[in-house]
């Protein structure tokens, strides 16, 4: 199995010139991917034959928006079945892209915001999904959303939550962090976890480190993701179901 993947990054608020390496990396290690990353992703997205090429768009881009050409392509290739994977920040992009909200369901909007950089537990709520069978709760060190606005009325389904904890500026509630989405003809599987800062804005502040995705749980639903999102299921110890 090799799954064409193209990973979209180039402007985030966050540290996006560490996270897609890591990723790349993490994904080609598992001999399941081939994986292109690009920081211009106009460039590819208004080209229909190299969109094409890819079976899994990975997207982390939170920037300027992206030109009406690349924004109908995008659109048409996921809707065709271009799988899609959406990554942390990535659900802060393009406000008022309605095509893009419905891929997500969950969005940050005007009233989400976030607690504290801290460690929390992550606990599977559905241990039936492909993505998180076999998974054990685990703890992480993250940036918890919180107030993520549901949009359009996409149905989505969560298969894990964080408990959003007061002391942390959290809202006492239990927040989603793997999401998943269906949108025309194509898997969505959007992490809300995956927070790093850029290194030498804040003192000492842990959340500048890549210590969220050095975490093995973190990287193997983020794998477990990618997998299903392309193909439907997940080959592995844990699983070898389909959906």
């Amino acid at each position: 199995m090799c799954i064409k993947t193209l990973i979209l990054t180039g402007e985030n608020r966050h540290a996006w010139r560490r996270p897609p390496p890591f990723a790349t990396d993490l994904l080609e290690a598992s001999g399941k991917f081939s994986v292109d990353l690009t920081e211009h992703p106009e460039e590819v997205l208004e080209d229909p034959e190299k969109l094409a090429e890819y079976d899994l768009l990975f997207t982390e881009w939170l920037g300027a928006e992206w030109s009406d050409t690349a924004k109908k392509n995008f659109a048409q290739a996921v809707a065709n079945g271009t799988d899609l994977v959406v990554l942390h920040g990535a659900d802060n992009a393009f406000p008022g892209w309605v095509e893009y909200e419905k891929m997500l369901g969950l969005l940050w909007r005007e009233g989400t915001s976030h607690g504290d950089y801290h460690e929390f537990e992550v606990k599977i709520t559905d241990h039936d999904h492909p993505i998180t069978r076999g998974v054990e709760d685990f703890r992480i060190w993250d940036e918890l959303y919180h107030n993520l606005l549901h949009m359009h009325e996409v149905p989505y389904h969560v298969l894990a939550t964080a408990y959003s904890v007061p002391e942390m500026h959290g809202t006492g509630k239990d927040e989603p962090v793997m999401v998943v989405t269906q949108y025309g003809e194509a898997r969505v599987f959007h992490m809300v976890l995956g927070h790093v800062w850029p290194q030498g804005v804040y003192e000492n502040y842990k959340g500048e480190t890549m210590m969220t995705f050095e975490n093995p749980s973190f990287q193997e639903t983020l794998l477990r993701g990618c997998e299903w999102a392309a193909t439907g299921e997940v080959c592995g110890a844990n699983d070898t179901s389909p959906v």
